[in-house]
């Protein structure tokens, strides 16, 4: 029954773990990041301002449009089991996660945030997340061609 399914190739199975990944980091964004407040509540200028107040006006104008479209590029990459589109997705989500921290710390040193506040769980999930798309990448490892092609260059082809 598992004959099947108990051999999964490593870029097969790399891709299923990278596809986890982004789901984790698309759920993060209805977990609670900061204060309570999950990102599709945050407005995107969250990510650039150290103080910026009030609700996002939209979901595509929110903290979770970045990282609706790292599960989007993961979903895609793992589909089609590309790399590339991995590793795009997994740098937007490193850039929201990162930049979101860093206007959280330089708001908590400069006092525009209230004293006390800690993250979220959310912002576990989504680093989970993108360490899981980060693993599924190594997994997946370089396709068979990419390997055998510089090689063949040393052939003794005469």
């Amino acid at each position: 029954m598992w004959g099947r399914f108990g051999r999964l190739g490593r870029r097969t199975t790399g891709a299923i773990v990278a596809a986890a990944g982004g789901l984790l980091c698309a759920i993060s964004a209805y977990v609670a990041w900061y204060g309570g407040r999950a990102p599709h509540e945050l407005p995107i200028r969250h990510l650039a301002e150290t103080g910026a107040p009030g609700a996002a006006s939209g979901y595509w104008a929110s903290v979770a449009a970045p990282l609706a479209v790292v599960g989007a590029l993961c979903a895609l990459g793992a589909l089609l089991r590309f790399r590339f589109l991995l590793v795009l997705a997994w740098m937007v989500g490193v850039a929201t996660l990162a930049l979101w921290g860093l206007m959280r710390a330089i708001g908590n040193a400069t006092d525009n945030a209230p004293a006390g506040m800690g993250v979220g769980a959310g912002v576990w999930v989504c680093g989970i997340g993108l360490l899981a798309i980060l693993a599924g990448v190594v997994i997946m490892g370089p396709r068979k061609e990419e390997v055998d092609a510089p090689l063949s260059m040393f052939g003794d082809d005469s």
